[in-house]
């Protein structure tokens, strides 16, 4: 039996692991992450220049753990890409035969997988958090516009 058909034998087919690794690439090559920071961190470079009330000092810190909960769900789809490489890469120089050892590709590469998807609930948890925070700055601009117009 040579390497590759060993190989071939104990990999999952690359049909079920393209939707992955696309998605992850994807992910992380579009401007969207990068612009969502940069966005974000001007809206709150923004928010702490003025002089700030009570309530942009809550928006702020707000939207300070949303940064924070971006960039951690960023630094988890690089480590899932870099567990899908790695265990490509040990999987293809561990000789045959060597017992448990030969799991660790394996395990590292479900690793990879449980890393995505924390990573995208916590970008789904995200996109409601910052929905949130947005309804709570209209529903503040809005009472006091009508507090202005009385």
């Amino acid at each position: 039996c040579s390497k590759a058909e060993q190989l071939s034998e104990r990999m999952p087919p690359i049909s079920v692991l393209r939707p992955i690794i696309w998605a992850v690439v994807d992910t992380m090559s579009s401007p969207t992450a990068g612009s969502m920071v940069m966005g974000l961190s001007t809206e709150i470079g923004g928010i702490l220049s003025d002089n700030c009330s009570a309530f942009e000092h809550q928006v702020a810190d707000l939207k300070i753990r949303q940064l924070s909960r971006l960039t951690q769900a960023t630094a988890l789809l690089y480590v899932s890409a870099a567990c899908f490489v790695f265990s490509g890469i040990v999987d293809a120089l561990l000789p045959a035969g060597m017992g448990w050892i030969q799991q660790i590709p394996q395990v590292v590469l479900f690793a990879g997988v449980v890393l995505i998807l924390v990573a995208l609930f916590s970008l789904i948890g995200y996109g409601f958090k910052t929905m949130s925070i947005r309804k709570m700055q209209f529903d503040n601009n809005r009472s006091r516009s009508k507090g202005r117009a009385s």
